[in-house]
């Protein structure tokens, strides 16, 4: 039957001699392992924390929220797209079925959009708290810590409706010429019996909110270095050699959150580019599909080792970002 041809070629690909498999075989499956891995640990270790921080009973802090919903978004992502890409570097192509394909691509964009947001949503948060103490910017402040929730399920709503779209375009693979063809590229497909009215709508509601969150985020970190240089030298006259200027818990998480913003948008735009590079010179090369997952990935991963590293008391960090 189909159903033992399957599950015997998933069997022989994963348990297939060893001699057989190349060396760019095992790079590239202990390459994803160790990026997905190493990333919902992360993620995994930031929600635990930031979760106990609220069960002890103190009050958490806005931005707790935030960087709480920074790690479901990466730990969405590196599930719906870090594990397929892992099953698909073993050869299994044919393992998610029509409505499987559906849902984790529906999620795993979802999650991108999500990260894409809060990411946004935190540098702009940052930038408004470190403003100066004017009229204008503390009633600014005083609306964003009110309305930190609803940011923060509005990056949900808007990002679960914006990819409303997805699952109707996507499915599993059929085992046609065009299949065999695209073996270990992809795990699904997209359609391509569809209108151009509905592509061009679907682009721009892609790519819109990119752009405006891409823009937010890069005009909010610009801001935070110019208040940074500013406030640095405000305060150097009154330092001496003798007293080695220090930098404000307030300035040390601003400069963490700068170092997110700066990894994402990095990250985003090497990444686009090999998109870009896909369709418009027709490449359907294994190694560019891979590697347009794997800067995918980096961000999600790297972004708890950033908070980790920077200070390795998350609480305490966090504690001083408002």
């Amino acid at each position: 039957s189909s159903d033992s041809v399957t599950i015997n070629s998933v069997l022989n690909n994963i348990f297939r001699d060893p001699m057989t498999m190349t060396p760019g075989d095992l790079i590239l499956r202990l390459l994803f392992m160790l990026q997905t891995g190493t990333g919902v640990l992360g993620n995994t270790f930031l929600l635990l924390t930031y979760t106990s921080t609220a069960c002890t009973g103190q009050t958490p802090r806005p931005t707790h929220l935030i960087l709480t919903n920074l790690a479901v978004a990466n730990v969405f992502f590196l599930l719906f797209k870090g594990i397929p890409q892992m099953i698909l570097t073993w050869g299994l192509t044919h393992t998610l079925g029509n409505m499987g394909c559906k849902l984790v691509t529906y999620f795993h964009r979802t999650a991108r959009g999500l990260s894409l947001c809060t990411t946004c949503h935190l540098s702009s948060f940052q930038a408004i708290t470190i403003s100066p103490k004017t009229w204008g910017w503390i009633k600014l402040k005083d609306a964003a810590l009110k309305k930190v929730g609803f940011s923060c399920f509005l990056c949900w709503i808007s990002n679960l409706l914006i990819n409303i779209f997805v699952p109707i375009r996507v499915g599993a693979l059929q085992h046609s010429h065009s299949a065999t063809k695209t073996h270990n590229l992809v795990l699904c497909s997209s359609s391509k019996n569809h209108t151009t009215f509905y592509a061009v709508i679907h682009t721009i509601l892609i790519t819109i909110p990119d752009v405006v969150y891409i823009g937010l985020m890069a005009g909010a970190s610009v801001y935070m270095v110019l208040l940074l240089h500013s406030h640095r030298q405000r305060v150097r006259h009154i330092h001496t050699l003798s007293t080695p200027h220090r930098f404000s818990p307030e300035a040390k998480a601003t400069q963490t959150i700068l170092l997110l913003a700066t990894t994402f948008i990095f990250f985003y735009f090497i990444n686009s580019i090999f998109i870009i590079y896909h369709p418009v010179f027709n490449e359907s090369r294994i190694w560019l599909h891979h590697t347009t997952t794997f800067l995918a990935a980096c961000y999600p991963t790297i972004s708890p080792l950033v908070l980790i590293l920077q200070d390795p008391q998350t609480p305490s960090f966090c504690s001083f970002m408002v």
